[in-house]
């Protein structure tokens, strides 16, 4: 093949995928589902990013994973799982915004939700399960607490200084953490597909 046929073939091609909505030959779906999944979450520094996309992945990647802060169109989809990180003992602020303009979405479409904080599985972990179940205004039988990382590098100077002080009247030492197990968040994406398939 010529050499200027070959690269006009290319562009082509790559302009036409870039082209397609919303990136669909991106995306990866491994296993087909007669229903429509996403997960939405909320995070600051990254660990429910990673827990949603691993409970997809537990799900054999059938859903969707959506950060809220891009504000994501999620009326095509008949059940979401909903997940943020905890800070403050408030749950994240753009995922708590972002419900609270699509209450009525949100609240008919929630099967799951989850949290991932140091709490891990305590009992205050419970009542940020029930909160954010509360705020989707969804009855959730299935909820999850998740232990969670903290790399200090990541951390804003304000985040930073609060942790610090927390870490040292509590007498403990500031230091990195990660107790976010991908299993266990692939273990309640296959529990959910179980009490929905």
């Amino acid at each position: 093949m010529e050499r200027r046929k070959f690269m006009k073939t290319a562009l082509i091609g790559g302009g036409i995928t870039l082209l397609a909505s919303e990136g669909y030959p991106l995306k990866f779906f491994p296993n087909p589902s007669k229903n429509k999944w996403a997960v939405l979450f909320g995070t600051r520094y990254g660990s429910n990013r990673d827990a949603a996309v691993w409970i997809s992945e537990g799900m054999g990647a059938i859903a969707d994973v959506f950060d809220a802060r891009e504000n994501p169109d999620l009326s095509s989809f008949d059940y979401l799982i909903i997940g943020s990180g905890i800070y403050g003992g408030k749950i994240a602020e753009p995922l708590e915004s972002y419900i609270s303009k699509n209450a009525s979405l949100i609240s008919s479409k929630t099967k799951a939700v989850f949290v991932v904080c140091g709490a891990g599985g305590s009992e205050r972990a419970s009542q940020y399960l029930d909160q954010l179940a509360s705020l989707c205004g969804a009855k959730v039988d299935l909820k999850k607490s998740f232990s969670g990382r903290l790399t200090k590098r990541l951390l804003s100077p304000d985040d930073y200084k609060m942790l610090e002080g927390f870490y040292q009247r509590g007498n403990r030492p500031f230091e990195d953490y990660d107790r976010l197990q991908r299993k266990d968040c692939l273990d309640f994406g296959e529990e959910i597909l179980k009490q929905f398939p």
